[in-house]
This record gives C-alpha cells, sequence and structure tokens, in this order.
C-alpha cells in the first residue's frame, strides 16, 4: 500500500513540474529569400533610401555560424620553434595523418614583461574566422539549443521542390533558404532577427554605397572629401582669427561637410546584397515584419532598394511576399521542442 501510494504522489509531482518549453507554442519558419529582375515593360521607381539595419537588438542567427570566436584556440596554441619554417608546417600538415599538435602555433613573439605597460599599444589579434566573400544560400546547423531562438537542422528544409524551381529561372537568384525555430511573443515583447545573403561588398563599398579607396593609396589629412573640406574651414577660421576678426564676423562651418561616417555610426560595419530584419509575432494570430536593404552594384557605388512588408499568416500554410526586385516564400509550423529543463529534473527527483 506504502508502495503505490509512493508511486501516486511521485507521478503527480512530475505531472506538476513547470515545463518552460510546453508552456511556449514555438514554430519552426522556413524561408526562401530571392531576387529578381523585373519586366522591362514595368516602370517604377523604387525607395531607394538606405535604412539603417541596427543589429544592436536583434537575434543575429548568421554570424555565429560563419565568423567563428577562435580566441580560445589561439590562447591555447604554444609558440612556433625559431628553427620551424612556414615550409616545413606545410610539409607536416599534408604528410602526417592526423595532424599533430605542433604543426599548429603561433608565429608572433610574447612581449617581454618590460613590455607590458600602458606606453605600447594592445596588439591587433585577429580572433575571429573572416566571412567569405559569398555566403552560400542554403543555411542550417546541427547545433541546436532549444531555449532561445536557434537554426533548424537540415530536416527542417521541406521546400526543395521550389527552391529548385527558384534555381532554374533565369531571371531569378536565391540569396537565403533557411529554416529556425523560436517561439513568438506579442509584438510589444517580440525581437527582430537579422538575416544577410549573397554577395560581401564590405572590402569595396561603406555602408552609404559609396566607393571605398583603394588601400594602396595613403590618405591625406582626412578619410574623404568631406574631412578635407572641413579642415579647410578649420583653418580658414584660424587664419581670420589670427588677422583680428571675431567669431562673430567668421563665417560658419557649413554642418554638410561633416563626414557621413558620423550618421552611419549606429549602421553594420559588414556590407551584403541583403541585409535586413525579420520579425514573428503572435496576438491571437501570426504576424510576419519584413524589412530589407537590396544592394545592386552600378558602377562606382551601391544601389540600394528598401523593401518594407507586414502580413498576417497562417501556419502550415505556403506565403509570399512579393517585390519586383525581391520575393519571400514563407511557412511558418508547429514545433515541439525537446523538453530539456523538464527531463534533468525529473531525472534528478527519480535519483
Amino acid at each position: 500500500m506504502n508502495y503505490v501510494l509512493k508511486t501516486c504522489l511521485l507521478g503527480a509531482l512530475l505531472l506538476a513540474l513547470p515545463s518552460k518549453a510546453n508552456d511556449e507554442r514555438w514554430f519552426e519558419i522556413e524561408m526562401l529569400v530571392f531576387t529578381q529582375s523585373p519586366d522591362s515593360a514595368i516602370k517604377e521607381n523604387f525607395d531607394q533610401t538606405i535604412k539603417l539595419i541596427k543589429p544592436g537588438r536583434a537575434y543575429d542567427l548568421i554570424t555565429p555560424h560563419y565568423k567563428q570566436d577562435i580566441s580560445l584556440l589561439l590562447n591555447n596554441l604554444p609558440l612556433c620553434k625559431v628553427e620551424t619554417t612556414e615550409h616545413q608546417l606545410m610539409s607536416r600538415a599534408i604528410n602526417i595523418h592526423p595532424i599533430l599538435s605542433d604543426v599548429f602555433c603561433i608565429f608572433e613573439k610574447q612581449p617581454q614583461a618590460w613590455q607590458e605597460n600602458s606606453l605600447f599599444q594592445d596588439r591587433n589579434i585577429i580572433s575571429h574566422v573572416d566571412f567569405p566573400n559569398t555566403l552560400p544560400s542554403t543555411l542550417t546547423s546541427e547545433v541546436l539549443s532549444e531555449r532561445s531562438p536557434h537554426l533548424a537542422p537540415s530536416t527542417g528544409l521541406l521546400l526543395h521542390d521550389i527552391a529548385s524551381k527558384i534555381r532554374r529561372q533565369k531571371d531569378m537568384n536565391l540569396l537565403l533558404h533557411t529554416s529556425f525555430r523560436q517561439a513568438p511573443v506579442t509584438e510589444r515583447r517580440a525581437i527582430a532577427s537579422r538575416w544577410y545573403a549573397g554577395k560581401n561588398f564590405t572590402k569595396q563599398f561603406h555602408y552609404d554605397g559609396s566607393r571605398k579607396e583603394p588601400a594602396t593609396q595613403a590618405p591625406l589629412v582626412g578619410d574623404n572629401e568631406n574631412d578635407i573640406a572641413l579642415i579647410s574651414q578649420i583653418n580658414a577660421l584660424l587664419d581670420n582669427l589670427s588677422n583680428g576678426k571675431s567669431l562673430t564676423e567668421l563665417a560658419p562651418v557649413d554642418a554638410r561637410v561633416l563626414p557621413k561616417e558620423a550618421e552611419l555610426k549606429d549602421a553594420p560595419t559588414e556590407v551584403w546584397q541583403l541585409d535586413g530584419l525579420f520579425k514573428l509575432h503572435l496576438d491571437h494570430y501570426l504576424f510576419v515584419n519584413a524589412e530589407f536593404n537590396l544592394r545592386e552594384q552600378e558602377g562606382n557605388r551601391l544601389k540600394n532598394i528598401y523593401i518594407k512588408q507586414s502580413r498576417r499568416v497562417i501556419s502550415g500554410e505556403i506565403h509570399y511576399l512579393d517585390h519586383p526586385k525581391l520575393g519571400i516564400v514563407l511557412q511558418i509550423r508547429r514545433h515541439e521542442p525537446r523538453d530539456i529543463d523538464n527531463t534533468n529534473e525529473k531525472n534528478e527527483i527519480i535519483n
């Protein structure tokens, strides 16, 4: 009798345990984003406003996937021996399998104790892998996290037929095919996810679309023509002051020559062909808000096409957000996350 009572009490306790994963409604969002060339007969002036995409608060599921932090690896690598050359390291890596631990080492010598003070500039250590020049269109991840928004594995891509049809079209270019999971909240609490895809224009262009100067050319006093114009006006003011004129007699400095970088200080550091935000929220019904900058290179500038759309969606159905230059195919499906927290608590009680 006591055994039966204990079993009943244990079962009731397990059922009463809170389950964070089950309390939330999770969805899996499969998204295809592609460019398209409108009919030449269509005469439309697209909004070319450069909308600043502020990634500070948005979920970024792409950067950790491609720009991995290798600082932990660098901190644990030994210094290379003086007699070890780069050629020897390459030959070892090619001829020896598995690769031995001494194949990877750091050539840069550590600073001496007397050099470790504020008088010397800190070393510039590259701790992240660089982005590729072009991102692959398919994006999935086998590393799952059921407690926060995350990329889905390859099994989360179900719209292969639509992706294949887009790839076969001459006037279409598939930029992104991905699937991710999240638990939507109300619009007031919802946080967007940031997405970018296609070509990486960071080395050639600024975020405002202007061309970067070649690295081989030494800059003058300023970084661009605006800086030079501003400095020239400041020098003119100083000359007039030295000649006895007061500030009230001098023309004010034209604020229009201020560097564009001051206006774009909150802009992303990377310049992508497609860059924007996607927000999913739940207010009795599911709603999506898509906001993207699409870049097209025209000579020495990047032309920008600003796209913003909102739509009420139904889970399980395939939705299409249409624009003459950009298409987005969406399917939002219910997802049952693994109950990691609840499973751990059950195991602790049983033990």
